[in-house]
């Protein structure tokens, strides 16, 4: 069981392909390096001898290559690429437009591992040692593929409006959090944020390309319809942490979309994405 992922930026893909992970995280990481003020982004590469003559003695095959979020679920550990665990233990700091170069290259080229969520890790103003200074891009793949910015602190983070604006306007994020704080967005992310940790969590589900292009068309669909449920669907939406809110706020939502879609067609396209319309309605009632 690992420490709770505070994520206090996300952004939903087009696809997982490395194209669309390459401009998507620079984009997300840039943005994020300007709401932050940063000055200065810290990588840290490769191992410490004394770490890998312990692992070459137990016979451990790769160092960091697991952890285990929150619920049991199965990652692949921030930072575990080829450059995280080749030569020794060094410090690269970068500038923030540099850094986000760095960022997406080094995430568009992490190997698959099926059904596991993979990511990278930096630090900001300071090198990435423990949970409160390590932040980490991932991504997560499935039907409906995301990038999150995470921090691994129990303390949480607590970002303050002018964050959550700078991050928004850009375009770079799609939805804002923080712990104990409403999360932002609009309608219809946040929808689809709800569902999709309820049914594909991490990297649950298939990341094939069909099941990826109907989550798109679902993504469309959804866009559609919260067009149509709110007065005015531009401005940001603020999602309560209450959950009985919550609960109102996705069945009004799934009342609206089986209005618009139909029951029968949405249940076609929810098959085609490795769920149905029971589950899909029963998602976040627990």
């Amino acid at each position: 069981m690992g420490l709770f992922s505070i994520s206090p930026a996300q952004r939903f893909l087009d696809s997982a392909g490395s194209e669309d992970v390459y401009a998507g995280c620079k984009q997300l990481v840039f943005a994020f390096f300007r709401a932050m003020q940063a000055q200065q982004i810290y990588f840290k590469y490769g191992m410490h001898p004394l770490s890998r003559e312990l692992m070459m003695k137990h016979g451990i095959p790769g160092a960091n290559t697991e952890r285990f979020g929150t619920g049991g679920q199965l990652l692949s550990s921030i930072g575990d690429d080829e450059e995280m665990c080749g030569g020794d233990e060094r410090i690269l700091v970068q500038s923030p437009e540099t850094a986000a170069e760095t960022c997406a290259t080094r995430m568009a080229r992490l190997k698959l591992i099926p059904g596991a969520s993979r990511g990278i890790s930096f630090g900001i103003e300071t090198t990435p040692d423990g949970p409160a200074h390590s932040w980490g891009i991932v991504l997560h793949r499935g039907p409906l593929p995301l990038l999150e910015i995470e921090l691994s602190d129990l303390t949480g983070f607590h970002p303050p409006r002018s964050f959550r604006t700078a991050m928004l306007e850009s375009h770079a994020a799609h939805i804002i959090s923080g712990r104990n704080s409403r999360t932002t967005g609009r309608g219809d992310y946040l929808f689809l944020l709800l569902k999709r940790w309820r049914l594909f969590p991490y990297s649950k589900g298939s990341g094939e390309s069909d099941s990826v292009l109907v989550g798109n068309s679902l993504r469309r669909v959804c866009h559609e319809t919260w067009q149509k449920l709110a007065d005015n669907p531009e401005p940001l939406c603020e999602l309560s942490n209450w959950n009985w809110r919550r609960k109102r706020f996705v069945r009004k939502f799934d009342r609206a979309l089986l209005e618009e879609y139909g029951a029968d067609d949405l249940d076609i396209l929810l098959k085609r994405m490795g769920t149905r319309l029971e589950s899909w309605l029963a998602a976040c009632e627990t």
